[in-house]
C-alpha cells in the first residue's frame, strides 16, 4: 500500500502539472495586442455583416442557438422559393435536381430546429444540434444544377448563390461554436483539476505519513483499512475527471472534422 500510494502520489502530480501546462497553452491563444484582438472583433462583425446581407434580415441574433436557428430559416425559405420558382418549367432534369435538394435542405432544417433549444442559450445547445451535419453533398447539388441545367434565369442563380454562401455560414458558425466550447471547457477543466487534485494530493501525502508512522506496528487500527479504502478511491478522481472531460471534447471534435465542402464520410463513433 505505500508503493501504490507513493505511485498515486507521484502519478497525480504529474498529471495535475501536464493539464494545466497544455490548457494554458491551449488559451494562450486567446492573448494579443490590441491591433490584433481589434482585428478579430472586425472579422467576427463581417462575417455577421456577411449573413445578415446574404439572409436579407437584419439584425441577426447573438446568441449562437438563434443564431443558428436564424440561418436555418434563411435556408428554408430560399430552398421554398427555389423549388417554387422552377415548378412550372419543362426541364425534368433541373425540376429532379431541385426536388432532390430542397428535400435534402427540408430534412436537414427540421432536424436541426427540432434539436435546438433557444431558451437555455447555452453554447453546448447549438454545437449538439448540428453533430454530424455536413452539407457537402447540398453544395454538391448546388454545383450540379448551376453547371448541368439548362434554362436558368438571374433569379435563379442568384438563390443559388444565396443558398451556398448560407450553408457556408452554418458550417463557419458551427465550427466557430466549437472552438469557443472547447476553450471554455479546457478553462473549466484546469479549475477542476486543481480542485481535485490538490485535495487528493494533501489525502494522499497524509496516508503516507500515516503508514509510515504505523509501518512497525503488529496490530494497526482498525481506522487504517476504511481509511485507505477512501484514499484510493479519492487517488483516482483527477484521472476520471480528466477521463470525461476528455471524452466529451475528443467525441465532439470527431463529430466535426469535415469542413464544406468536403465530407470524410467517417464521422459517426463506432459505439
Amino acid at each position: 500500500m505505500y508503493f501504490l500510494f507513493s505511485a498515486i502520489l507521484g502519478g497525480n502530480l504529474t498529471l495535475i502539472t501536464v493539464v494545466i501546462s497544455i490548457n494554458q497553452l491551449v488559451l494562450s491563444r486567446e492573448l494579443g495586442a490590441p491591433g490584433d484582438l481589434h482585428q478579430q472583433i472586425r472579422d467576427a462583425m463581417a462575417y455577421r455583416r456577411e449573413v445578415e446581407s446574404s439572409s436579407g434580415e437584419f439584425p441577426s441574433p447573438v446568441s449562437p442557438a438563434e443564431f443558428l436557428q436564424f440561418l436555418h430559416e434563411a435556408i428554408h425559405a430560399d430552398a421554398a422559393e427555389l423549388q417554387k420558382s422552377v415548378s412550372e418549367s419543362n426541364n425534368e432534369r433541373l425540376l429532379t435536381r431541385v426536388d432532390t435538394l430542397v428535400s435534402d435542405l427540408s430534412d436537414d432544417v427540421e432536424d436541426v430546429t427540432r434539436s435546438l433549444d433557444t431558451t437555455r442559450g447555452e453554447m453546448f445547445t447549438a454545437i449538439e444540434a448540428t453533430l454530424g451535419t455536413n452539407h457537402a453533398e447540398q453544395l454538391y447539388e448546388l454545383d450540379a444544377i448551376n453547371a448541368e441545367c439548362d434554362g436558368l434565369s438571374e433569379r435563379h442563380h442568384e438563390i443559388l448563390g444565396r443558398l451556398e454562401d448560407q450553408l457556408l455560414h452554418i458550417d463557419t458558425a458551427r465550427k466557430y461554436f466549437r472552438t469557443v466550447y472547447m476553450e471554455k471547457e479546457l478553462s473549466y477543466l484546469s479549475r477542476v483539476i486543481l480542485y481535485v487534485g490538490v485535495p487528493t494530493e494533501v489525502l494522499t501525502a497524509l496516508v503516507l505519513t500515516i503508514y509510515g508512522s504505523i509501518g512497525t506496528i503488529s496490530q494497526p487500527p482498525v481506522w487504517v483499512l476504511p481509511l485507505t479504502i477512501v484514499a484510493v478511491t479519492v487517488g483516482f478522481a483527477p484521472l476520471a475527471v480528466l477521463f470525461s472531460f476528455v471524452l466529451r471534447l475528443s467525441w465532439v471534435a470527431q463529430q466535426n472534422t469535415s469542413v464544406a465542402p468536403f465530407s470524410t464520410g467517417d464521422e459517426t463513433p463506432p459505439f
